[in-house]
C-alpha cells in the first residue's frame, strides 16, 4: 500500500487524541517513532509493522498504539481503493461499500480527519441519494457498524476481540519482514491476507468484505 501524507496526517491526529506523539524520522528510511512525554514507546515501519524499543518490553501502551495504527492503515487502504462517487452532488466522496439500497462513503477533510457517511439511495433510482448519517473525526468503526445494521448484514454475527486481531496482524507483518525464505508468490499471499485481515477474521467485516466484492463485480459488469 502506498504511504501517503494523508496517512501520516491521520495517524498523527489519531495518536494525539490518546496523548501520543508521532515523531518524524531522522532519515527517510528510518521508522516512525511514537512517544509520550519524550519517551519512545514504539516504532512503526511503512507497512504498519510495530515493535517496542529494545529496552522496554511490550506493554499496554504499545498494544494500544498497534490498534490505532491498524485502524489508520485500514481507513487509508479503503480510501485509496475506493472509486469516486458518481452520484451528484457528493463528488468529493469515495464509495467504500454498497449493499441493498445503502452506500458507505468517505471524504478526506484535511488535518488528519475523514468524514464517513451512510446514504440511502432513492427507491429504484441509484442516481439519487436520500437520507444520510454522518460520522466525523475518523469514526470509521461506528460508520461500518451503522452500515451493517442499515443494510441488514449484521444479523447473527459474532466478533473477535480487537486485541486478538492485532496479534494476528502483527504476526503476519513480522513473518513478512523476517522470513527470508518466503518466495515472491508467498509474499504476495501474505500481503493479500494483510489487506483483507479484518474482513477474513472479523465476521462483521467479512460481511462488509462480501459487500465490497459484490460492488466490485457490479463495476466489472457495468464496464462490460
Amino acid at each position: 500500500m502506498q504511504i501517503t501524507d494523508r496517512l501520516l496526517e491521520v495517524l498523527r491526529y489519531q495518536l494525539a487524541q490518546e496523548q501520543f506523539v508521532l515523531e518524524p524520522p531522522a532519515h527517510p528510511d528510518d521508522p516512525l517513532t511514537v512517544s509520550q512525554g519524550g519517551e519512545p514507546l514504539a516504532y512503526l515501519a511503512g507497512d504498519g509493522f510495530l515493535w517496542p524499543p529494545a529496552n522496554r518490553p511490550q506493554q499496554l501502551a504499545t498494544r494500544h498504539i498497534a490498534r490505532i495504527a491498524a485502524q489508520v492503515w485500514e481507513m487509508e487502504r479503503a480510501f485509496q481503493q475506493a472509486p469516486v462517487m458518481d452520484v451528484p452532488p457528493p463528488h468529493e466522496y469515495r464509495r467504500l461499500l454498497s449493499s441493498r439500497q445503502y452506500v458507505l462513503a468517505a471524504r478526506y477533510d484535511g488535518q488528519g480527519q475523514f468524514t464517513f457517511v451512510n446514504w440511502e439511495y432513492a427507491p429504484y433510482d441509484r442516481n439519487r441519494l436520500l437520507y444520510g448519517r454522518y460520522f466525523q473525526r475518523n469514526a470509521f468503526a461506528e460508520a461500518k457498524e451503522d452500515f451493517l445494521h442499515r443494510s441488514q448484514l449484521a444479523q447473527g454475527l459474532v466478533r473477535l476481540e480487537a486485541d486478538e486481531l492485532c496479534i494476528i496482524r502483527q504476526a503476519l507483518l513480522f513473518r513478512g519482514m523476517e522470513d527470508k525464505g518466503l518466495q515472491a508468490v508467498e509474499r504476495e499471499a501474505v500481503d493479500h491476507v494483510l489487506q483483507r485481515l479484518d474482513a477474513l477474521l472479523l465476521p462483521a467485516d467479512r460481511a462488509l468484505w462480501e459487500a465490497e466484492q459484490d460492488m466490485e463485480q457490479d463495476m466489472v459488469e457495468d464496464r462490460g
